[in-house]
């Protein structure tokens, strides 16, 4: 479970979002929806504990992330960033066994447990195929792909997703979500998911909370908010909402209010 209470945060002691708080339930996949600018990459940094907010609280599976130090919360949230730089071409494998460094002392090496685990990771996400590769000459699905795995690694109750179908074509943006999805579904995860595009978020997630101007404009199910008004309220855009077999879409109409 994640729940933020009355948070306040930003930058050089400037308030970029102000009072939020919701709950997100376990076994629940939300999608973090919000124009460029709004503050939802400040909210989603203060939820992982990459930032400090400036007022109020955040807790992970009923522990406030205030009083733990960065090992503590590695062990109850994993982060898929966007992609990974490595300063050394890494092997596949080796990139997966990151993700065990939380449960290990310092300067211990992954061992045969930790390999036997990596290489069922890699077997459950499809990338075995993978594991003898160079991160760096891989794809960039290939990539999101190992960088899930990584995290998984970790052994986490909750998945942190920083857009991460953000560099990927269309075929690989949905072969990651469903990924995601599937992950959420089989393992009860908690997964909160930044993105840009409101029909990943329709065709995935189960609820999605908005961010307008720093503050909390709507949250709930999918059903419920991403309504054709709620999206124009959002993005400023005259947006029409259909449905077809495959799912429900938002096609922006052109018309700015």
């Amino acid at each position: 479970m994640i729940k933020t209470e009355n948070l306040s945060a930003g930058y050089y002691q400037k308030a970029v979002i102000h009072n939020i708080s919701f709950t997100v339930e376990q076994g629940k996949m939300i999608g973090l929806l919000g124009r460029n600018g709004c503050g939802k990459t400040t909210l989603f940094r203060c939820m992982n504990g990459l930032l400090k907010p400036l007022s109020g609280r955040v807790f992970l599976n009923g522990q406030n992330i205030a009083s733990l130090n960065q090992t503590q919360i590695a062990r109850l949230a994993a982060l898929v960033p966007q992609g990974a730089a490595t300063v050394f071409a890494l092997q596949v494998i080796d990139m997966i066994l990151l993700g065990s460094s939380c449960h290990l002392k310092a300067w211990q090496a992954p061992a045969a447990p930790e390999i036997a685990a990596a290489e069922k990771l890699a077997a459950e996400i499809g990338i075995c195929h993978l594991l003898d590769k160079k991160f760096p000459e891989l794809s960039g699905g290939e990539q999101q792909l190992v960088l899930i795995a990584r995290a998984l690694m970790q052994n986490t109750p909750i998945l942190f997703l920083d857009e991460p179908t953000a560099h990927l074509d269309f075929t690989n943006q949905h072969l990651v979500m469903n990924l995601v999805r599937e992950l959420v579904d089989r393992r009860n995860l908690t997964a909160v998911v930044t993105a840009h595009d409101p029909n990943l978020v329709l065709n995935y997630c189960d609820e999605v909370l908005t961010i307008k101007d720093g503050t909390l404009f709507a949250q709930g199910s999918v059903e419920q908010v991403l309504t054709q008004q709620t999206l124009r309220a959002l993005y400023g855009e005259s947006i029409s909402l259909e449905q077809t077999a495959s799912g429900k879409f938002a096609i922006p109409q052109g018309g700015r209010k």
